[in-house]
C-alpha cells in the first residue's frame, strides 16, 4: 500500500512519516511511503504520471491549496482512495462532506497523547480496506500476493504475463517493474478486455503493442519490451 503524506508542519511531518514507517517494519506487510512533503504542489506533480493507495493531509498548509482542494484532486484521479485528515481544525471536518470527498477519518492533532494511537488506528483500517480493493467486481484492478505484500494493480498498467521457469510461477510485466508470484496464465486470460493469450507462456495487453513484426513473430510493447506470438496464435492478434 503506497502512501502519501502532505503536512505543512516538518516537524508533524516526520512524526507521521516515522510511526508509518515503525508500523511497516514491524508488519512487513508492504506498506511504503512513496512521498512525505510540505508542499502540495510536490504532491499533484506526483499524480501527473502515478497515484497511491492512503494519503494522510493537513487541511491548512501555507498555500494557496488547502488540504480539502488537494483531496478534490485526488479524487478527480482515484475515486477510491483512503484520504486521511490531520489537523488542529475541527471545525472543518464538514467541508469533506460538502466537497464530497469520502475522508476515512480525521484526526485531531490537539490531542497529542492520543494523536499516534489514532493514526495507527487509521491506518490498519486504510490498510484492511486496501486489500478489499481487488475483490470488488466494479473496481479495475486485480490483486496477487508474493511474500509480505498485497500488491493490487490497475489492468491498463499491465504491458504482460509471462509463464516463469520457475514452477507455478508468472512474472508480470509493467512498465518499468517486474512482479513473480503463483499462479496460473489461464487465470489471467478473460479478466479483462485487453487481455490476449499470444502465446503458451505469454498473455499481451493489446493496448501496450506498439507494433508487431508478423514474421518474425515478435510484440513490440510502448515500454520497449518484446514478448512473442505463436504461429497459431497470430491472426488472432492480428485482426
Amino acid at each position: 500500500m503506497d502512501i502519501i503524506i502532505c503536512e505543512d508542519d516538518l516537524a508533524q511531518l516526520e512524526s507521521v512519516k516515522k510511526t508509518i514507517e515503525n508500523y511497516a517494519i514491524i508488519e512487513d506487510n508492504g506498506m511504503e511511503i512513496v512521498l512525505a512533503t510540505t508542499n502540495p504542489d510536490d504532491v499533484l506533480s506526483f499524480l501527473e504520471n502515478d497515484k497511491a493507495d492512503c494519503y494522510f493531509l493537513d487541511i491548512d498548509l501555507n498555500h494557496e491549496i488547502t488540504g480539502i482542494a488537494l483531496g478534490s484532486k485526488i479524487r478527480e484521479k482515484d475515486p477510491i482512495a483512503s484520504l486521511v485528515y490531520i489537523t488542529t481544525h475541527a471545525e472543518m471536518s464538514y467541508l469533506t462532506f460538502i466537497y464530497k470527498l469520502a475522508a476515512l477519518d480525521f484526526i485531531i492533532k490537539d490531542h497529542p497523547d492520543t494523536l499516534k494511537d489514532k493514526l495507527l488506528s487509521t491506518l490498519k483500517e486504510a490498510h484492511r480496506r486496501y486489500l478489499k480493493i481487488g475483490e470488488q467486481d466494479n473496481i479495475q484492478k486485480f490483486q496477487i500476493k508474493t511474500t509480505g505484500r498485497t500488491h493490487n494493480i490497475d489492468f491498463q498498467n499491465v504491458y504482460f504475463f509471462e509463464a516463469s521457469p520457475g514452477s507455478h510461477k508468472i512474472i508480470l510485466h509493467l512498465e518499468n517493474e517486474h512482479i513473480e508470484f503463483y499462479g496460473r496464465l489461464k487465470d489471467y486470460e478473460g479478466l479483462y478486455d485487453d487481455f490476449y493469450r499470444c502465446h503458451k507462456s505469454s498473455i499481451v495487453n493489446k493496448s501496450k503493442i506498439k507494433n508487431i513484426d508478423s514474421k518474425e513473430r515478435i510484440i513490440f510493447l510502448d515500454n520497449g519490451e518484446v514478448c512473442y506470438v505463436s504461429a497459431r496464435l497470430i491472426k488472432g492478434l492480428m485482426k
